[in-house]
């Protein structure tokens, strides 16, 4: 039964772009087996925009654990070195919600964990697809929690678990979808678009959420795209297909002497 009367306060990507994974003409849930793939990236570019993890030549790692923050940070002799910044803000050991309201994401949490835990440095593309398939079940379970949809579950011949997912949240889920349609339009530039809007579309495009980006606005669109995907980050780049990756800027070489 539902007895959320007003849902909580949304400030996560993964959460947004879940809802807009949703046909609102059809009134259910598009399929889609690339949408775990588009939330996990989600994670990571919320991750990377607030200062938690960084790119250090195509690898992820938690800020200020690179090698090369690390030397930048060594005590001269005689000086006390400065304490390595903490991700964040606050001193906190994980991300917390958005603007220090609403909701804390579990997914993007668990993403954090991962790569916190991890000896090894993975690639971008690497914390995409690793798990992918729960992500999509725990950013739904947690949007049913926080009151915006219901799942309707249920047996197949009694044997087999079926599951349905009931938006309750129309009018603000529509509302999402048209603002961040006018960005991918051009209506509204990216310096004027609401933050979150610039990454949902590119996330949407670059992880094939038709809802949002169909394929014929990807055709139509794809240099808006590039430059959308652009703008997200790695996360982006390493979800999108090639066509829709920004061109990669040859290293420079020194002239000779």
């Amino acid at each position: 039964m539902h007895i959320c009367v007003e849902p909580q306060l949304l400030t996560s990507l993964p959460a947004k772009l879940y809802l807009l994974a949703y046909n609102l003409e059809k009134d259910r849930m598009y399929p889609n087996r690339h949408l775990g793939r588009a939330l996990r990236a989600a994670a990571l570019a919320e991750l990377e925009a607030d200062g938690w993890v960084v790119d250090d030549h195509g690898l992820v790692r938690v800020a200020g654990t690179s090698p090369e923050g690390a030397r930048s940070q060594e005590a001269r002799p005689g000086e006390t070195g400065p304490t390595p910044r903490e991700p964040g803000s606050g001193g906190a050991t994980g991300p917390t919600p958005r603007g220090g309201a609403g909701r804390a994401d579990p997914l993007v949490a668990a993403v954090f964990r991962q790569i916190s835990s991890e000896p090894t440095p993975r690639s971008w593309g690497h914390w995409i697809d690793h798990d992918h398939r729960a992500a999509v079940l725990e950013t739904r379970d947690d949007l049913e929690s926080a009151g915006w949809l219901r799942v309707a579950r249920g047996q197949l011949l009694s044997l087999i678990p079926t599951s349905a997912v009931v938006l309750l949240e129309r009018p603000r889920v529509r509302e999402l979808n048209r603002a961040a349609g006018r960005v991918l339009r051009g209506e509204v530039s990216p310096s004027d678009a609401a933050p979150d809007l610039v990454p949902l579309v590119a996330l949407a495009a670059a992880g094939n959420v038709i809802t949002l980006v169909s394929a014929g606005e990807r055709r139509a669109f794809a240099d808006r795209i590039r430059a959308l995907v652009a703008l997200t980050g790695c996360a982006a780049t390493a979800l999108a297909p090639p066509k829709y990756r920004p061109p990669r800027v040859p290293p420079r070489v020194p002239p000779r002497v």
